[in-house]
């Protein structure tokens, strides 16, 4: 097929990390080499599964962890690591932050499905360290935004926190954290499966992503989901 020719509304499953660091770039993109493609950047929700299952959102983001639901694709667009955010002026911000020191400031939660938890609770809970949700947001710029002006910590990807480390003034540490990668990814359904438009403009993500997403990113892999796996197709951080 032609990317020229095609006149066609793409439906995606994504947050404001898309919508910020991706879609700017990935437009100007897509206005050179496929003009009549139109993005439609779409709000998780409890209806996701079904909505990809029957076509109705073309793509999702997810992170890799994520369990697929039946039947889906998924293969890795970007490559992050996990950064602890908090302002310049706080009381830590020139200091070593321990893995105690979790449970000793409140926090700010993104929850893109509605729950605050994450798989760094399941991290910290074999420490014996379980934190505080002061406050949970459902964007990443939110939670930037509130740790700027509190004592509130943030743990984020390290690409989005370092694009707004210098305008609302932050510091970024490495957590102590046994798993800090970030690795996110783009499912699509077999309903999508065969669909020449959609596998073209995923690679043309993954090229976008790995300019703009992505720290130095590793061979991409694609995988299929097992019939038993169930689940959401997001994670909350």
């Amino acid at each position: 097929f032609d990317p020229v020719k095609v006149q066609r509304t793409i439906r995606i499953a994504g947050i404001d990390t898309h919508t910020i660091l991706l879609a700017p770039a990935l437009m100007a993109r897509l206005a050179k080499e496929a003009p009549g493609i139109d993005i439609r950047f779409e709000n998780y929700g409890p209806d996701l599964i079904e909505r990809v299952e029957t076509g109705r959102l073309d793509l999702a983001f997810a992170t890799a962890n994520t369990p697929l639901p039946p039947g889906a694709r998924s293969e890795s667009y970007a490559h992050d690591k996990l950064v602890l955010v908090l302002r310049k002026n706080h009381p830590m911000a020139k200091k070593k932050w321990a893995i105690e020191d979790y449970g000793r400031w409140d926090q700010v939660g993104i929850s893109i499905l509605g729950d605050a938890g994450s798989d760094m609770d399941a991290q910290l809970a074999r420490f014996g360290v379980q934190r505080r949700m002061a406050l949970v947001t459902p964007t990443f710029i939110g939670a930037v935004a509130a740790v700027a002006q509190t004592d509130m910590v943030t743990t984020i990807g390290r690409v989005f926190a370092a694009r707004f480390a210098d305008q609302f003034g932050l510091v970024l540490k490495d957590p102590p954290l046994p798993e800090v990668k970030l690795e996110t990814t783009i499912v699509w359904s077999r309903v999508r499966g065969a669909d020449p438009v959609l596998a073209w403009l995923r690679g043309v993500i993954r090229e976008v992503a790995r300019e703009t997403m992505s720290l130095p990113s590793n061979p991409r892999q694609t995988r299929v989901s097992r019939p038993a796996e169930k689940t959401q197709c997001a994670k909350t951080t």
